[in-house]
């Protein structure tokens, strides 16, 4: 199956985005991306394994991430997991359009703690 292009216009899931931010930094396999999502979020998201791999299965169908080997020295059973081009740049337009969100919120006076 050919890779779509990133949905630049489109929210992406927000498992979808968090395994990308998971993948930023370096390859993982499935275990230690949830690690990492716990740890991005603050243990306010916690993917079930179940979750996490239909997510994975779906970016990488759409060629944002791209699965291989364990290393040598690892166990054999576990899959690595990467971003690709395309994953880095669906990310960046992801964080782009959270970043206006953000903005827009500031300039409407939402993000301000509520006056008693």
């Amino acid at each position: 199956m050919p890779a779509r292009e990133p949905r630049s216009a489109t929210a992406l899931p927000t498992l979808s985005y968090y395994i990308l931010l998971a993948l930023g930094e370096s390859a993982a396999h499935g275990w230690e991306i949830i690690r990492r999502i716990r740890t991005l979020t603050d243990g306010a998201a916690n993917p079930s394994s179940g979750s996490l791999y239909l997510a994975m299965t779906r970016l990488e169908d759409d060629g944002l991430i791209s699965g291989h080997a364990s290393p040598a020295g690892e166990d054999e059973r576990r899959r690595y997991y990467h971003l690709t081009a395309a994953g880095r740049a669906a990310a960046r337009a992801e964080s782009q359009r959270l970043a206006r969100l953000v903005r827009q919120a500031r300039a409407v006076d939402l993000l301000q703690e509520p006056r008693p």
